[in-house]
């Protein structure tokens, strides 16, 4: 098969790699499209994949494969993946939460993931998607998962306004996270002009500019327009979390899903003043008997009209290169780059 390779910093080259075979307890996968995520760009700036690994880990595709005792899902069922690999003993295990477990790897960043023609997959960390669902839209369950999971880290209650820190792909699907939990106004920062129109199809009912969701602007807002929840999409080198403080009401919650590779710095006054809270959130999970990764194939299956242009560019796997490149230059108009094998 066809697999990209992980070389060291910004070199993702392409390979040609032996079939993989699943073993007990696994599924091999044929990936029909796999989503370039912000974490990837990060990964590939700082050269920090696994070396020698296959990235992607927005994984849609059928099963092609069982290995032995698994008896479902069968070959040929549409699926996604969660990209995830955990012990099953530890504490945070037993609680529902395999993204924190002390041996937790990923797939895509640890393991071989999903820029590949065939992947393999612990049987458990795959779920059937609709039959009829385009496969670049299937494989936007991941990132929808991630914006579940974070909402859910700080309780959003129906009703409540949410102000959300970045227009890039993490940013718009937790603005259908937000709807799909029954947030009241929702309101989103768009950098460039794709991102704010793509939020305003998504039915953001404001898109601030960046000047407006400076975190000079956001401490002017009256109590009135002020956020209950404000979610941080953008991580890296941004100055996002000392906005979210500014912005959040009285008693709000900050929920941050974007990746921040170094130190962060965080207003104390705010914090203390507004007895605002802070969560970090790791991927998704299994906590209270309900999986993120299910109720995300619900959210992306119901909005799949809006979602159908969302996939904006697809590349063939061979020009690996050519995603990467597109993914990180908001220019072009990228909102999610598709690797299709």
């Amino acid at each position: 098969m066809i697999a990209a390779v992980a070389r060291g910093r910004r070199d993702v080259g392409v390979e040609e790699r032996p079939l993989p075979q699943p073993g007990a307890g696994e599924v091999r996968v044929r990936i029909e499209a796999c989503g370039v995520c912000g974490t990837d760009l990060h990964l590939y700036e700082l050269g920090a994949y696994t070396t020698g690994i296959s990235p992607g880990h927005e994984m849609a595709g059928r099963v092609d494969a069982l290995g032995p005792g698994v008896s479902g899902p069968a070959p040929g069922d549409p699926v996604v993946v969660e990209p995830l690999h955990a012990c099953g003993r530890c504490a945070p295990c037993r609680r529902g939460l395999p993204a924190i477990c002390i041996e937790g790897r990923f797939y895509g960043v640890h393991r071989d993931g999903g820029f590949a023609e065939y992947a393999v997959m612990p049987a458990e960390r795959v779920f059937a998607a609709p039959a009829d669902l385009d496969p670049a839209v299937a494989a936007l369950t991941e990132p929808a998962a991630v914006a579940l999971h974070g909402l859910r880290r700080v309780a959003l209650e129906p009703g409540q306004r949410v102000l959300i820190l970045g227009a890039g792909a993490l940013g718009q699907l937790a603005l259908l996270a937000s709807r799909f939990l029954g947030a009241g106004r929702v309101e989103v920062s768009a950098r460039h002009a794709a991102q704010a129109e793509a939020a305003r199809r998504l039915g953001a009912d404001r898109v601030l500019t960046e000047a407006e969701a400076s975190p000079e602007a956001l401490a002017g807002l009256s109590v009135g327009e002020r956020p209950d929840v404000v979610v941080e999409t953008v991580g890296g080198q941004a100055d996002t979390l000392r906005a979210a403080a500014h912005a959040a009401a009285p008693g709000g919650a900050i929920c941050v899903l974007g990746l921040f590779m170094g130190d962060v710095t965080l207003p104390g006054l705010p914090l203390f003043t507004r007895e605002l809270s802070v969560a970090w959130s790791n991927c998704y999970a299994r906590d209270a008997g309900r999986a993120d990764f299910a109720d995300a194939v619900a959210l992306v299956d119901a909005e799949r009209e809006r979602l159908a242009d969302f996939p904006s560019h697809r590349v063939p796997l061979a020009r690996i290169d050519e995603a990467y490149a597109l993914a990180a230059d908001k220019q072009a108009g990228a909102i999610k780059v598709s690797v299709v094998p």
